[in-house]
């Protein structure tokens, strides 16, 4: 199958996009091709609401396209799951996100979960964004942020992974967390580590995204066109701009 990922945040290189690439195929099937690509018509970096509502066009493009090449499922690289109910009403391919496919996971792991964020000021909109995503906000035991920038999450692994473990501590004996959820896709790969170190586990949503993919995929499954159905067939256009 091949599975088109797409990265809201911009200005990332080629090189690096075929880094997160290798990374996610790392967990995928052998007959799996992973495509990801970042936004280039629209200059943002998904850490505000705002982020995600100036991502939203480019996104939907973008998803269209990748049906139209033939791509068998469309992935958005991002806890925020930005502009995918509007991919969905869109595509008639599966649409999946970072954050709904990691809480639906974690939920089938413990009564529990706790979110790790990059910045206390966006605790209170993770929290929020749990309850959009159709999970019972009850299992949520806490949102903790581990105050790092998203430039600097892999600019030293080490660090990043200290603080996490010690947000994920806080959370499991402070919070009665039993499942961990990294809160930003840009933390890929470092969930088998927090785990080791905490003692629950941790869902890492880069992952995830990719396996719950492939299970839609091979079961013929997609979102349903009676929940998201099709626009109406109008032109529909935007002018460049800046805030």
């Amino acid at each position: 199958m091949r599975i088109k990922i797409i990265n809201p945040d911009a200005g990332m290189s080629r090189e690096e996009l075929e880094q997160r690439e290798k990374m996610l195929m790392s967990i995928a099937r052998p007959d799996t091709v992973i495509s990801m690509d970042c936004l280039t018509e629209t200059n943002v970096c998904i850490d505000s609401l705002t982020d995600v509502a100036l991502a939203g066009a480019e996104i939907v493009k973008r998803a269209l396209l990748a049906e139209k090449e033939g791509f068998d499922a469309v992935g958005l690289y991002c806890l925020s799951d930005p502009a995918i109910n509007a991919c969905r009403e869109m595509l008639t391919i599966p649409v999946l996100g970072g954050g709904q496919t990691a809480f639906q996971v974690a939920c089938g792991l413990g009564y529990r979960f706790s979110l790790l964020t990059t910045s206390q000021q966006r605790v209170a909109q993770k929290s929020e964004f749990v309850r959009t995503t159709g999970v019972d906000i009850s299992r949520l035991a806490s949102v903790r942020s581990v105050e790092l920038g998203l430039e600097n999450i892999r600019a030293n692994l080490d660090v990043t992974l200290a603080k996490l473990v010690a947000a994920g501590k806080e959370c499991k004996e402070k919070d009665d967390a039993q499942v961990i959820i990294l809160g930003c896709l840009s933390f890929a790969g470092l969930g088998k580590a927090v785990a080791e170190q905490i003692g629950i586990p941790v869902v890492d949503p880069a992952f995830t995204l990719i396996s719950m993919i492939e299970l839609c995929c091979l079961q013929g499954l997609c979102h349903s066109k009676s929940s998201y159905p099709c626009p109406k067939s109008i032109p529909r256009w935007w002018n460049a701009g800046k805030i």
